[in-house]
């Protein structure tokens, strides 16, 4: 007798990735009374809260018994997170193509628009569990102009 697989259910993260999507597109265009550098502030902020999605997703993974993320890897997407939120406070009109090509670099994800062979930091495990997440990310960053 064939032996079943247990496959997750995928259910619940479909959810959330909704809920999330409904929750930060209602809030795409800025309030009109704002000036212009107050409307780079409002994308910023939206930016660093969907990657503080990512950083918070893989530390719960982290927390996980046993891990579903190393303590290696989720010190890699912290480290990263800091990073990218550095660069969007620092440059607040130029950071969206240095987070894109710095998630790229993390996860071989090719919205950098480049066609070359990419070894990511993280383990294709990793990047797969996380990829809800940092595709929201990028959803995100997309809408951003």
């Amino acid at each position: 007798m064939r032996e079943a697989r247990h496959r997750p259910d995928i259910a619940p993260f479909l959810a959330l990735i909704i809920a999330l999507a409904f929750l930060l597109s209602s809030c795409t265009h800025a309030p009109p009374a704002l000036s212009p550098e107050a409307v780079v502030a409002f994308h910023a902020t939206r930016v660093v809260k969907v990657l503080d999605v990512v950083r918070d997703a893989a530390i719960a993974a982290n927390d996980q018994t046993p891990p579903l993320v190393t303590t290696r890897d989720t010190r890699a997407i912290v480290l990263w997170h800091q990073t990218a939120v550095q660069v969007i406070a620092v440059s607040p009109d130029g950071w969206k193509p240095i987070v894109r090509a710095s998630i790229y670099a993390l996860t071989c994800h090719p919205a950098a628009g480049t066609q070359q062979p990419c070894t990511p930091q993280l383990p294709l495990n990793v990047v797969a569990r996380l990829y809800p997440y940092i595709g929201l990310a990028l959803i995100v960053m997309a809408e951003v102009p």
